[in-house]
C-alpha cells in the first residue's frame, strides 16, 4: 500500500459523527459555541481576512538557494528539499499546501506539519497538515515545545504518537505559555459575539411575519371583537400573509375601516453600516492588515490602493514571511538531510514589482544605460533569438566614463567624484560634480509651501461655505508664495554656486542671478497653485454628485494631503531645482571669466522616474545646450506642471580636465 493510500485509511471516519475534544480556551477559543472553523465558514469578515492572507502567502514562490559564498548563492531546483517543498505530497500543490497551512496557522494560531519518509515520491518525503482537530490537547504551559503530539486517527478511533523529529509546528507566541500558542480569535471572540448578535437580530426582524414591517388598526367606533374572534383573524392574517403565506408579498384587503400603519425599520439609526463597518476593523486590526486592501473604501485612491497593496508584503505579510522560513529553514530542512548551506526564500520581487515602465526606469538608472540585448527581450515576449541580437545595444550618448582599462575612480563622495590615471597616478583626467540638494534645503522649501497652504485654507474654506463664486485670488496666492520663496531659493543657489565655482578655481557672482531665481520662484508658485486649485475644484465637483458627502470634509483633505505629503515633494523639486540650476549657472559663469575646459551635463534619472524622463536617463549635452526634451536642467518650468511635479532627477555636470 502506498504512503499516501496509507495515510487517507489511517483518518478515514467510521461513521457519520464529528469527534470533537475538549481544548483550553487559549488553545482553541470559541464563540457562541463555534469553534474557530466553524467561525471561518460562517463569519464573512473573519473569512476574508484570513483567506486574504493565506491566498497572498501561498502565492508566493518559495525558492530554495544554496549559499556557495557571502556574495554567491545559487537556485537549487534538484535536491530533496527542492522536490518536497515543489511537490509537498500526492494530493497538493505547493500553493494548495501553503493556503492551507496558512488558514489553519490564522485560525488557531499554530499549524503542524507531519514529515513523513516516502519511498514512492520523487523526494522521498511527503508533508502532510495535521488539522489541530485531530490532535489530543496537551498541557504546554510548563514547557518550551512539545515532545510530542498525540493523534487520533479516526472519529472515535485510537491514538498514536508523533514525536517531536517528525514533525514541525508554526506558531504565534501565547503570553501566558510560552510552549503554547494564542491565534487572534482569542482576542476577537468579545467582537465576533457582538457581529453574530447584530446579524441574529437583523435576521429575526426579516423573519418576522409582518413582511410589510407595519401595523393595523380598526376604528375605535366600529363593532369592538371578542378574543376568539380577533385571535382568528390574526392566524389567518399570519398563514396568508407571513414570511411562508400563500399571499407573501400581497396587497391584503382589509375590511372595517381598517388601515395599515407603515413602520420602516432604518437600518441607519440602528448603525448596521458603522457596526459592520467597526467589526471588519477590528478584524484587520487583530490581523495586522490594512481594511482597505479587502473592502473598498470612498476616501480611497488609486495611489493609495496602490502603496496599500506594496505595504502589504513590506508591512502586514513580513514579520509572518520571516517567521515562516527561519522555522523551514531551522527545523525541517535539518529534518530531511538537507545541505545545511542550502535555506528557503520567499521570492517577493514579482509581487513588490511596479508597472513594467517603473520597472524599466529603475533598472535602467540603477545600471546606467540599456541592460537587456534584443534576444533576451525576445525571450521574454516568447520569441525566437535572431542573429547579432546578444550584443547590448549602448547609445553614443551614454558612455560609462572607464573604458580604458588603465584609468578607474579611487575616491567618491555625495558631491563629486575624481579619476585617477593608474600609470602616472595624476588626478589629470576628469571630475564629476552632482547636483543634489541637502535635507535641510528640502525642508526650508516645504515650510514654506505649508504655512502658504495654512493660509489659503483659512481664507479658501469660509468663502467656499458662503457660496462665493470668487473664492480662489490667484493673483494674491502666487505673489506671496513667490515672494516667500526668493530668500530660500537664492540661499540654496548660493550655497552650490559657490561650491562648484571653488572647485573649478573661479568666482560665482549672485548678483547675476537674482532676477532669473525670481522668475524660478515666481513659475514654481504658479505651477503649485494651480495644483492646488484644480484638487480643490475637483473635490468640490465630487461632493456635490455625492449626496452623503461633505464638502467642508472634501475641502480639508485636499489641503491636508496637500500639506502632509505634497509640501515635502514640492519643496524638494524647489531646492533640487535651485541646486541643479545654480552648478550650470557656476559653469556658464567660468567660462565667461575665460574657464576653457570641456563642460557637459548629463541627465540622471532618480526614484520611480516618469517614463519620459527615464526615457533620457544618460543623455549628455554642453553645459549651455538644452536636452532633448527641451529642458535646461530637471525641473525646469518649462517642462509644465505634469513635467515638474515631484520630479526627482538631476543634472550631472562633468569637466574634462586633461588626459588621453
Amino acid at each position: 500500500m502506498g504512503l499516501g493510500t496509507w495515510f487517507r485509511s489511517l483518518f478515514a471516519g467510521s461513521g457519520s459523527s464529528v469527534y470533537r475534544i475538549e481544548l483550553t480556551p487559549e488553545a482553541y477559543p470559541q464563540a457562541e459555541g463555534l469553534t474557530p472553523r466553524e467561525l471561518y465558514s460562517t463569519q464573512a469578515n473573519l473569512h476574508a481576512v484570513v483567506s486574504f492572507l493565506a491566498d497572498s502567502i501561498a502565492q508566493l514562490p518559495l525558492k530554495l538557494y544554496k549559499r556557495n559564498s557571502e556574495t554567491d548563492r545559487q537556485r537549487d531546483r534538484d535536491s530533496v528539499a527542492a522536490k518536497l517543498l515543489w511537490k509537498p505530497n500526492n494530493d497538493q500543490t505547493e500553493y494548495e499546501f501553503w493556503n492551507a497551512l496558512m488558514i489553519e496557522f490564522y485560525l488557531f494560531g499554530t499549524a503542524f506539519v507531519w514529515v513523513i519518509p516516502d519511498r514512492f515520491s520523487e523526494s522521498g518525503y511527503q508533508m502532510r497538515i495535521i488539522p489541530r482537530d485531530w490532535i489530543e490537547d496537551s498541557d504546554a504551559k510548563t514547557v518550551y515545545g512539545l515532545d510530542k503530539i498525540t493523534v487520533r486517527t479516526r472519529d472515535g478511533g485510537s491514538t498514536f504518537d508523533i514525536p517531536r523529529s517528525e514533525f514541525v509546528q508554526f506558531k504565534m507566541y501565547c503570553p501566558t505559555a510560552p510552549g503554547s500558542y494564542q491565534g487572534p480569535i482569542t482576542a476577537l471572540r468579545q467582537t465576533l459575539i457582538e457581529q453574530m448578535q447584530a446579524d441574529k437580530f437583523r435576521t429575526q426582524i426579516w423573519k418576522s411575519s409582518g413582511r410589510f414591517n407595519a401595523y393595523i388598526t380598526r376604528p375605535k367606533d366600529v363593532a369592538p371583537w371578542d378574543d376568539e374572534t380577533k385571535k382568528r383573524w390574526v392566524e389567518a392574517f399570519r398563514q396568508n400573509w407571513g414570511a411562508d403565506g400563500g399571499s407573501a408579498g400581497k396587497m391584503p384587503l382589509l375590511e372595517d375601516g381598517m388601515d395599515i400603519k407603515p413602520y420602516q425599520f432604518n437600518s441607519k439609526e440602528a448603525q448596521y453600516a458603522e457596526t459592520k463597518q467597526l467589526s471588519r476593523e477590528d478584524v484587520a486590526a487583530a490581523y495586522h492588515i490594512n481594511p482597505s486592501l479587502i473592502w473598498h473604501t470612498q476616501t480611497q485612491t488609486y495611489a493609495s490602493a496602490k502603496d496599500n497593496a506594496r505595504a502589504l508584503y513590506n508591512d502586514c505579510l513580513g514579520p509572518t514571511l520571516q517567521m515562516l522560513q527561519q522555522r523551514i529553514n531551522s527545523f525541517l530542512l535539518p529534518m530531511i538531510g538537507a545541505d545545511p548551506n542550502e535555506y528557503v526564500e520567499f521570492d517577493l520581487r514579482e509581487k513588490l514589482k511596479g508597472s513594467f515602465e517603473e520597472r524599466a526606469a529603475i533598472l535602467q538608472a540603477a545600471v546606467g544605460g540599456p541592460y537587456m540585448t534584443r534576444n533576451e527581450a525576445r525571450a521574454d515576449n516568447n520569441l525566437p533569438p535572431i542573429e547579432g541580437g546578444d550584443d547590448l545595444i549602448v547609445p553614443m550618448n551614454v558612455n560609462n566614463g572607464f573604458d580604458n582599462p588603465e584609468v578607474a575612480p579611487v575616491q567618491q563622495d555625495d558631491e563629486k567624484s575624481f579619476t585617477y590615471d593608474l600609470k602616472t597616478g595624476i588626478k589629470a583626467i576628469d571630475v564629476n560634480i552632482k547636483a543634489r540638494s541637502e535635507k535641510a534645503e528640502d525642508d526650508a522649501a516645504a515650510a514654506v509651501v505649508r504655512k502658504l497652504l495654512k493660509r489659503q485654507a483659512a481664507s479658501v474654506k469660509p468663502k467656499i461655505g458662503a457660496g462665493k463664486g470668487n473664492w480662489w485670488d490667484e493673483e494674491r496666492w502666487n505673489s506671496e508664495l513667490a515672494a516667500d520663496l526668493v530668500p530660500v531659493i537664492l540661499k540654496i543657489a548660493k550655497n552650490h554656486g559657490k561650491s562648484t565655482a571653488e572647485i573649478l578655481g573661479t568666482e560665482y557672482v549672485v548678483d547675476l542671478t537674482r532676477k532669473y531665481l525670481e522668475k524660478m520662484a515666481s513659475g514654481k508658485a504658479s505651477v503649485i497653485n494651480q495644483k492646488t486649485y484644480e484638487e480643490l475644484t475637483a473635490a468640490i465637483a465630487e461632493a456635490a454628485e455625492d449626496e452623503e458627502a461633505d464638502e467642508g470634509e472634501a475641502i480639508d483633505h485636499v489641503f491636508e494631503k496637500r500639506e502632509k505629503s505634497g509640501a515635502d515633494t514640492w519643496g524638494k523639486d524647489i531646492a533640487m531645482g535651485a541646486a541643479t540650476w545654480a552648478l550650470g549657472e557656476a559653469c556658464r559663469q567660468a567660462r565667461s571669466q575665460g574657464y576653457s575646459k570641456q563642460i557637459t551635463k548629463t541627465w540622471v534619472t532618480g526614484e520611480n522616474p516618469r517614463p519620459e524622463h527615464a526615457a533620457i536617463n544618460g543623455e549628455t549635452v554642453d553645459v549651455d545646450a538644452t536636452f532633448s526634451n527641451g529642458a535646461q536642467w530637471p525641473g525646469d518650468d518649462v517642462l509644465g506642471p505634469d513635467g515638474t511635479c515631484g520630479c526627482n532627477c538631476a543634472a550631472d555636470v562633468r569637466i574634462k580636465l586633461g588626459g588621453r
